[in-house]
């Protein structure tokens, strides 16, 4: 026999043994697919867990201090002060209750965002294991718990896991009810649906987008728009679910339509659509980074990720039954009508809202869309590149998101004056937005503090300093005199440029000084 005979001969014996086991592991996952029901998602939930836990003691930044800031008072307060910002409040009132629970480090407050998260990864899997099977379902579900921007905001004391959980919990609920139909049985469903549709909106506000794109799903699933205005019955059921939920979300209304015109009137921090914004959105789907800071294999990589997965997808829908096709439009429409919507809202006259986090939902169905590729594509060429692509990818973007510079940088300067300051030194933020990132770790032993002068509360997330009043210092002659020695933190300057120091320490004398890449603090004496 020929070398070439002999290898063509061992690679149809492996192929024969990896359909063979391949059957056999099929076999005992039906004949125990309780069991893989539960261990699946565990597995999913524990590598989640692992990769998210990594980071969650970097510095905090303003998002997550605001989130901080904000849960000090009752829940009047925050409502109140809530109001005055861009986003609903009920993320703020969980928050509240979990850290009265579990204490506000930043462990135990970022926490929360990897307890949403694990229900999240419960709720993707048992909708994909109804739509696809428990084998498909079990990949996809462990793809989608490696997504690098899953794990990022995992990380997060921010409310993007929360609104994950609620999305997928909603379209699980929504699932059955298209399961049932208009049986009486699927009524329950609809109330459910409708409750976590109103809970989505009180959380984020662009919940919304897949709820629009659930509507055009029902619509789709039920014939169109004509056949369901002909069936009364249905749809009246669908007219009691919208007003079901929009009564629930009646008490917030006047506060959101407030904070409509506010960010339309007043502009915001997000950028103008452009295609640089797109391509870093592709970029930060995959890996969690800028385009730009994409290494060249990244990119290859990714590119590749991207062209295999259209590959597959133009295969699977040939062979495809069409129960399958329908259910991976669903999540097709998941992943990418919100996107659209997104875009379609960020076009001017309308004010830019174009920020990828706020659509974290329809991120992670786009790596569940590579999972069901892989399961559902019959070439095992594709299958395996996939797979093998998935793995470079998702690790690149972990590995990114493990390294990343939190925004706020502020933990690091503080770890070094607190070492170097006495106890009960005052440190004073030079401006309020390092005061909003240093408050955090503000301690008996090591004050921090905002001169109150410094604060023109031009925007709304600046209410909370102005009610709340945390180390917040009115006067500050009076405070000065108080003192012989006191800190000033504050942002490094860029090269070549002098401190910008504030007119009270033209009467103080530097005598340390400590310089860090991102901030600086200066020690001042009398």
């Amino acid at each position: 026999m020929t070398d070439k005979k002999r290898v063509k001969e061992i690679c149809k014996k492996l192929r024969k043994t990896k359909r063979r086991v391949a059957r056999t592991f099929d076999k005992k996952i039906e004949k125990n697919e309780h069991l893989f029901s539960i261990l699946v998602p565990v597995f999913a939930g524990i590598l989640f867990l692992l990769f998210s836990v990594l980071n969650l003691t970097s510095s905090i930044w303003f998002d997550e201090s605001y989130s901080a800031y904000l849960v000090r008072e009752d829940f009047g307060k925050i409502w109140e002060m809530t109001a005055q910002d861009v986003h609903p409040p009920l993320f703020y009132f969980v928050l509240k209750m979990w850290s009265s629970v579990f204490g506000t480090s930043d462990v135990a407050m970022r926490f929360m965002s990897v307890f949403f998260g694990l229900i999240a990864i419960v709720f993707i899997f048992q909708l994909l294991k109804k739509w696809f099977g428990i084998k498909t379902a079990s990949v996809a579900t462990v793809i989608a718990a490696i997504s690098p921007m899953f794990i990022r905001y995992g990380q997060e004391m921010r409310m993007y896991t929360m609104v994950l959980a609620i999305v997928f919990a909603a379209t699980y609920f929504l699932a059955l009810v298209l399961e049932k139909g208009k049986e009486k049985g699927g009524r329950k469903y609809w109330v459910i649906y409708a409750i976590l549709m109103a809970v989505g909106m009180w959380t984020h506000y662009f919940s919304a987008f897949m709820w629009i794109a659930q509507l055009v799903m029902i619509v789709v699933h039920f014939g169109g728009p004509k056949k369901i205005f002909k069936d009364k019955k249905l749809f009246k059921t669908l007219l009691y679910t919208y007003i079901v939920a929009v009564v629930l979300y009646l008490p917030w209304i006047p506060s959101f339509f407030n904070q409509v015109k506010t960010v339309q009137g007043n502009g915001f921090w997000i950028p103008a659509m452009s295609f640089e914004g797109a391509a870093d959105f592709i970029s930060s789907t995959l890996f969690f980074n800028l385009g730009a800071e994409v290494t060249n294999y990244g990119l290859i990589f990714g590119v590749l990720l991207i062209i295999l997965t259209i590959v597959a997808y133009k295969k699977i829908l040939i062979s495809a039954n069409e129960k399958t096709k329908e259910k991976l439009k669903l999540v097709a429409m998941m992943a990418g009508l919100p996107i659209l919507v997104m875009v379609v809202v960020s076009l001017p006259p309308l004010t830019s809202s174009f920020v990828d986090r706020y659509v974290l939902y329809s991120i992670v169905a786009i790596w569940i869309l590579i999972g069901l590729a892989i399961m559902l594509v019959k070439e095992d060429w594709i299958k395996n590149g996939l797979m093998v692509l998935v793995l470079i990818v998702a690790g690149m973007g972990i590995t990114f998101v493990e390294k990343r510079e939190p925004k706020g940088y502020v933990s690091e300067i503080l770890a070094e004056t607190f070492i170097a300051a006495d106890e009960g030194e005052p440190i004073i933020a030079a401006d309020v937005w390092t005061y909003y990132d240093a408050i955090f770790y503000t301690s008996e032993k090591h004050p921090i503090y905002l001169f109150e002068e410094g604060v023109n509360y031009e925007y709304g997330s600046q209410e909370p300093i102005r009610n709340y009043r945390v180390n917040l210092v009115e006067d500050s002659k009076e405070f000065l005199g108080n003192y012989e020695k006191i800190w000033l933190v504050f942002e490094t300057p860029e090269e070549g440029k002098s401190y910008d120091l504030p007119d009270w320490a033209k009467e103080y004398r530097i005598v340390s000084e400590i310089s860090l890449d991102h901030h600086t603090a200066l020690e001042f004496t009398k």
